[in-house]
């Protein structure tokens, strides 16, 4: 085995046993110089490998900050078709209708993933989507308020990355995302079509700014006859 893939396999062992937990830095390039004996090129390729597959996110001026410890499983989705997406595409109507819009506080769930103490709060954000008249996805996103102090109806129901980026000049870089399947919850009965299906698509997703903060966490979920999504793999 080479020695940048050692010296990726053993900090990516670090990442998953939590050794080297989420929302804290690696040690620096020099330091890891130093603990591997290696090279620096050895220990940039190890880095750029773990980068790659969604480990840690490089940053200009910093050391490398880490992303996750497999709560997020360590999939790279070439593409995920949005709502978005599908109606540049020009091939559904598409109608995206806010469900409810309110702040929370104190939820350990999203603390623990946003890293945040209990004074944060976050707005809660839940939307279903009409497409060509049916109720196939429905999305619930969190948002920490430090970063985003405000969204509307308005903003809800347009798009609310375009407010993010054009309006508050937030820099979004890229999102982890996890795809599973499981049973449906009774929010999603409420505002989903679903017909005769218990069971729903979901894609899970963390959203990070290009200085390593999570802007979003979000659970979208559809329709499983309805869902289709391209993965990349590379050897």
């Amino acid at each position: 085995m080479s020695k940048y893939k050692q010296v990726y396999r053993d900090l990516k062992e670090k990442i998953d046993t939590r050794v080297y937990k989420r929302n804290t830095e690696l040690p620096s390039e020099n330091e890891l110089v130093k603990e591997y004996g290696y090279s620096k090129d050895t220990i940039r390729k190890a880095l750029s490998l773990l980068e790659i597959n969604g480990y840690i996110q490089k940053i200009k001026g910093k050391n490398s900050l880490i992303l996750g410890h497999g709560r997020i499983k360590n999939n790279y989705l070439g593409n995920i078709k949005t709502s978005s997406e599908l109606n540049i595409d020009g091939k559904y109507e598409i109608k995206t209708s806010l469900e409810s819009l309110y702040i929370i506080q104190g939820d350990k769930k999203i603390m623990d993933i946003f890293g945040s103490n209990e004074d944060n709060d976050f707005y809660r954000v839940s939307r279903s989507r009409l497409i060509n008249g049916e109720r196939l996805e429905y999305e619930v996103s969190y948002f920490d308020r430090k970063l985003v102090p405000f969204i509307n109806k308005e903003i809800a129901e347009s798009s609310i990355y375009k407010y993010l980026e054009k309006e508050l000049g937030l820099n979004i870089t890229h999102s982890r995302r996890e795809i599973s399947f499981r049973y449906v919850t009774e929010e999603e009965k409420q505002h989903m079509d679903l017909g005769e299906y218990n069971m729903v698509a979901v894609v899970e997703s963390i959203t990070y700014l290009s200085n390593g903060n999570i802007l979003q966490y979000g659970i979208l979920t559809y329709r499983p006859d309805k869902f289709t999504f391209v993965t990349m793999a590379k050897r």
